[in-house]
C-alpha cells in the first residue's frame, strides 16, 4: 500500500500547533499499521464528502483520507470545520 501526502494536508498540519502534529503523527502511524484499531474511530463519510474517510487524531481533530486501489491519499487535517 502507498501512502501519499497532499499539498493541502501538510500545509493544514504545518497550521497546527505542535502538540495536535504530534497527535496526527501517532494516529497516521497508528491507522498505517493496523487501519482497524477502535482509537482511531476510522468512519466513511457522507453527503458531499462520500467518497472519502476519516478518522480521529485526538478528540477535536481528524485526518480525511481518500482510498483508492492501491493507494491511500491523506487529504486534510483539521477540526469539524474541515467538512464545511
Amino acid at each position: 500500500m502507498l501512502y501519499l501526502y497532499t499539498a493541502r494536508f501538510l500545509r493544514s498540519l504545518k497550521k497546527c500547533d505542535e502538540e495536535v502534529q504530534n497527535d496526527v503523527f501517532r494516529a497516521v502511524s497508528l491507522f498505517e499499521k493496523e487501519k482497524d484499531a477502535e482509537s482511531l474511530k476510522f468512519h466513511k463519510l457522507h453527503g458531499k464528502f462520500r467518497s472519502w474517510y476519516a478518522f480521529s487524531a485526538n478528540f477535536t481533530y481528524r485526518v480525511i483520507i481518500k482510498k483508492e486501489k492501491d493507494a491511500i491519499y491523506y487529504l486534510d487535517v483539521g477540526t469539524h470545520d474541515i467538512y464545511r
